[in-house]
């Protein structure tokens, strides 16, 4: 199977590194983040940034020769490196994140509103003459109201965003570990078991494997959050009582 050239990128080869020599912090955080995205809240963000450390920052981070050569110079404690980054960054992630949820939600509502104004520009309608203003001002009044409007949205359902990115998350980097230590530590063979290796040679049956399997966990999950919900409907209608 000839893999995307997405994957075959710098940024993956070091993302595959990281799942290889992390694995006793990645599968169980994966395992958090999939199976407790309610169980707590604050929690959950803390560990998101811990997750986006490895799988984003470090890769990347990775590719500037002074930060890979001070990490390869401490080879033997490479480990201790990312635990320690990692951790450092999910708490600066934790508290940020707040503020960055309703300026993104702002922003992304203001964009769409930025293009509608410009399209209603564009239809050149007679009324827009009779404004008292200029209509150079729709798009950005459009703009305000709807990146507003999204804050607010985006801010009343932040916990259950967040839940939904944690299921993702977790159910992406414990699809990859189903297959890779089936093959590391069992006598299964999934295609010719070339994860191990990396993922240049990625076999068609360990593709689909990783797939299907992301997939379950995602359904998994999203049901556990759905149950949740509705645990909550009913003990908020009990207590109401």
């Amino acid at each position: 199977m000839v893999t995307p050239d997405f994957i075959n990128t710098e940024a993956f080869t070091n993302l595959y590194l990281l799942l290889v020599n992390s694995v006793y912090i990645l599968f169980p955080l994966s395992l958090i983040l999939l199976l407790f995205s309610k169980i707590s809240f604050k929690v959950t963000i803390f560990l998101l940034g811990v997750y986006a450390s490895y799988s984003i920052v470090i890769p990347y981070l990775l590719k500037v020769p002074l930060i890979n050569n001070f990490v390869l110079t401490f080879g033997d404690y490479s480990f201790f490196i990312y635990l320690i980054f990692s951790l450092i960054f999910g708490f600066v992630f934790y508290h940020l994140v707040n503020v960055a949820f309703v300026v993104g939600g702002f922003l992304l509502g203001g964009l769409v509103g930025y293009s509608i104004g410009t399209f209603i520009i564009s239809s050149n309608g007679e009324w827009l003459n009779n404004l008292p203003f200029s209509i150079s001002y729709i798009p950005w009044i459009i703009f305000a109201i709807l990146g507003v409007i999204v804050a607010i949205i985006f801010s009343k359902n932040y916990q259950s965003i967040i839940s939904i990115i944690s299921v993702i998350f977790g159910s992406f980097i414990l699809s990859f570990y189903t297959i890779y230590l089936l093959e590391k530590h069992t006598s299964i063979t999934i295609g010719n078991n070339s994860l191990l290796s990396g993922w240049e040679q990625l076999s068609q049956p360990e593709f689909f494997g990783i797939f299907i399997s992301l997939i379950i966990y995602m359904i998994l999950g999203f049901f556990l959050i759905v149950r949740s919900n509705r645990k909550k409907v009913i003990i908020d209608t009990i207590l109401e009582e």
